[in-house]
């Protein structure tokens, strides 16, 4: 029968890991700092996931510890805890105790002897135990029934080392490097060692004599006499050392495994949680419950304490599937006396421009959805074949159009443009279009990390909605949703459309209470049907001309790559940036001094690397030229031809209206916006966009918009009189 597990995090170490690791700037829409406490808690519920331990329990630093009076410069130099890290060790905890995880702190100790007195303790108790922590102190714990689990090069890469890890990466044994650290010293924590032993040295030496104690005892049998001496001196700061090193088995403090039980917790408090610091992302990662009766739910699930009182209950819903003539028209003769109506496609694809219509979800007010199936498939022995219980498509979409047409009813849709696209391309034209809700949470906050629906409603509703990867998986064997049973994604697409709804009503409130209420109406929305026209219409692509033109880039980057290798001295595959790496410095020996290295253990070729080196050696500003012609060449040149719609024959890129803070169109797959225009190359790329015969490409811009909208605000006379001059304030 296999030992019980009990888990041990280090929280300080963890949370100042998480907290350098990654990027600063993460933090909720209301400013709140959260790298340190997303990151601790990804951790822990990886950690939860993958150990499946049946005890857990979190330690924490509690001031100044008997290593400050016996060695006043220990972690002297360290910084002060920054303050948006402080806010943050608040909430970590709030996390901890709302999983139901004990925090266990002993005044004068650190967390390391918190966590090495439970090992020993749990050892006893017959348990295996796992130590989590950010740092490399508590390796001297690993013995055959300690583990620990910590980060390589970046936080999410972890690594478990147990005792045969530990002699492979050091040469020695777990115990031994205490007498390691007492040797070489601990900048991080100020620990002094003994001034000229180095890594290696003390590795040999520990390796001979097995401890300090023996290096000491033996010390007249060392051969050099600089390491002799440096021991000879340093003889009172290595002992010192040791002790500072040394983490504390026997702190005054009981195991309590009862308390450590990984039981179940309050899942709505802890998502609750979540939501105010809008960990989404996180949220698929939480567990139900650890009772296995207790099973996810499977439908849209209104989560408590949110926008609703606690005693109040959730809003029912009705999801009906409409699969024969009656219920169809049950259901127009409902819509058309509607005032609004809010509706979703489900397709085949994201790109509008190609998706087949699989369904369409449509309601008139919260809590209900209706979803008309016309396109599922099934798959047997292999073979795809429409399933029954489902109407066919040119009959619903003409049963419909009356209602979708009609201007006086209004709209409401979640990425309307897409919606909009995919109908037109059916042969209806959506009329009435009047909310988008993915464009009015960006608009109402610019920054808005939650334009999707399921962000979105759980953000604003503090609604639960199941991720789509739960009906087509991800990876190689993902599914399209055709392929996905209509039992399965009529309550999904319902939701959809019952959530845009609600939502309708808090995102209105709120862009009027901003005062944004007319440029939505007036500007935004308006926008979205030009915007669509565009995106169906295309752009032409002279094919034959990027043919050539990728014939004759193959001509010069095969000469470019013959002549970096002739000045190289050998043949080598230029796009291998390990090859590349050896041939620059190692071959023609240009410094690597402030070059990182990649995970190969080979210095860095990267852009930045190479424009550093720029003059140093010719052959570098020949690479630079290689990889731009051979970005180029993938990314538009040869890209592009591919890209080419084979119904329409032209190149249909998005133009995204909420894809930047700053209120610019964004353009993507393709991106038609970054083709360089300042080289001769990047010109020619754009040459290949041309209008059809009997037209022309017209280019226009406003000049300087943001300069006249500065002189207007500010009223500059400099600037007015510059203007009316019609000066170009640049030049």
């Amino acid at each position: 029968m296999p030992k019980k597990t009990l888990v041990l995090i280090d929280g300080h170490a963890l949370a100042y890991r998480a907290y350098y690791a990654l990027p600063q700037t993460l933090s909720t829409s209301k400013g709140e700092p959260t790298n340190a406490v997303f990151g601790f808690t990804s951790m822990l519920l990886n950690v939860l996931r993958d150990e499946k331990p049946d005890y857990i329990a979190v330690a924490f630093d509690v001031g100044k510890t008997f290593r400050h009076e016996k060695y006043k410069e220990y972690k002297a130099h360290r910084l002060k805890m920054p303050d948006d890290m402080r806010t943050q060790m608040a909430r970590i905890r709030e996390i901890l105790q709302a999983m139901g995880i004990p925090i266990i702190e002993v005044e004068g100790y650190e967390a390391d002897d918190v966590l090495g007195t439970l090992a020993q303790k749990a050892e006893k108790e017959g348990l295996e135990v796992l130590i989590v922590t950010g740092d490399t102190d508590a390796f001297q714990l690993i013995d055959e029934h300690t583990r620990v689990l910590t980060s390589r090069r970046t936080f999410s890469d972890t690594v478990v080392y147990d005792q045969q890890g530990i002699e492979k990466r050091y040469g020695l044994k777990p115990h031994q490097l205490i007498d390691y650290k007492a040797l070489v010293g601990d900048a991080s924590d100020n620990i002094p060692g003994v001034r000229g032993i180095g890594e290696k040295t003390a590795v040999k030496l520990l390796q001979r004599y097995g401890s300090l104690e023996g290096i000491y005892a033996h010390l007249d049998e060392i051969e050099s006499s600089r390491f002799r001496n440096a021991l000879e001196k340093g003889r009172e700061s290595a002992f010192l050392s040791k002790l500072l090193a040394t983490i504390v088995t026997d702190a005054p403090l009981e195991l309590d495994l009862e308390a450590c039980r990984a039981a179940e917790f309050d899942r709505d408090k802890v998502v609750k949680l979540f939501r105010e610091l809008e960990f989404r992302t996180l949220l698929n990662r939480l567990p139900f419950e650890t009772k296995p009766e207790r099973e996810p739910p499977s439908s849209p699930r209104q989560l408590a304490m949110f926008e609703v009182a606690k005693e109040e209950k959730p809003l029912p819903t009705t999801y009906q599937v409409v699969a024969d003539e009656e219920a169809l028209e049950k259901l127009v003769a409902r819509l058309s006396k509607a005032v609004a109506v809010t509706l979703d496609v489900e397709t085949t694809s994201t790109d509008a421009m190609v998706a087949d219509l699989v369904g369409i979800a449509l309601t008139d007010r919260e809590g209900l959805g209706y979803y008309i199936p016309v396109g599922h498939r099934a798959v047997i022995s292999d073979q795809l074949s429409v399933t029954g219980g489902q109407l066919p498509l040119d009959y619903v979409l003409e049963k419909l159009r009356p209602v979708l047409e009609d201007e006086s009813v209004a709209k409401y849709a979640h990425n309307s443009k897409y919606d909009l696209t995919v109908l037109a391309r059916h042969g209806v034209q959506l009329e009435g279009l009047c909310f988008d809700t993915m464009i009015a949470e960006w608009l109402a906050d610019p920054a808005s990390r939650n334009l999707g629906l399921k962000n979105l409603a759980w953000a604003r509703l503090g609604v639960e909605m199941k991720p789509i990867t739960d009906l087509i998986g991800t990876g190689k064997g993902q599914l399209t949703m055709d392929q996905v049973p209509i039992t399965q994604v009529a309550p999904y697409a319902c939701a959809d459309v019952d959530m845009t709804h609600r939502l309708v009503k808090v995102l209105e409130r709120e862009l009027k209470d901003k005062e944004l209420w007319s440029l939505f109406t007036e500007v935004e929305m308006p926008l979205v049907p030009v915007l669509a026209d565009m995106e169906m219409r295309g752009i032409k692509l002279d094919v034959e001309y990027l043919g050539e033109m990728s014939r004759q880039l193959h001509q010069q980057l095969s000469a470019l790559e013959r002549e970096i290798q002739d000045m190289v001295g050998y043949a080598f595959n230029v796009n291998s940036t390990q090859q590349l790496s050896d041939a620059l410095f190692i071959k023609l020996g240009l410094s690597a001094q402030g070059v990182p290295k990649t995970k190969s253990g080979r210095y860095s070729t990267a852009a930045s690397v190479l424009e550093k080196l720029r003059g140093k050696h010719p052959v570098i500003d020949l690479i630079l030229e290689y990889r731009e012609l051979a970005k180029l060449k993938s990314t538009y040149v040869d890209a592009l031809p591919l890209l080419v719609n084979k119904d329409t024959g032209r190149v249909h890129t998005s133009y995204n209206q909420t894809g930047t803070v700053t209120g610019r169109l964004s353009s993507s797959d393709p991106n038609l916006q970054n083709i360089p225009i300042r080289t001769e190359v990047g010109r020619q790329v754009r040459r290949a966009f041309v209008a059809e015969e009997g037209a022309v490409l017209l280019a226009a811009d406003y000049s300087q918009v943001e300069l006249r909208i500065l002189a207007h605000i500010s009223q500059d006379e400099g600037l007015l009189a510059a203007f009316k001059r019609g000066e170009d304030i640049h030049a």
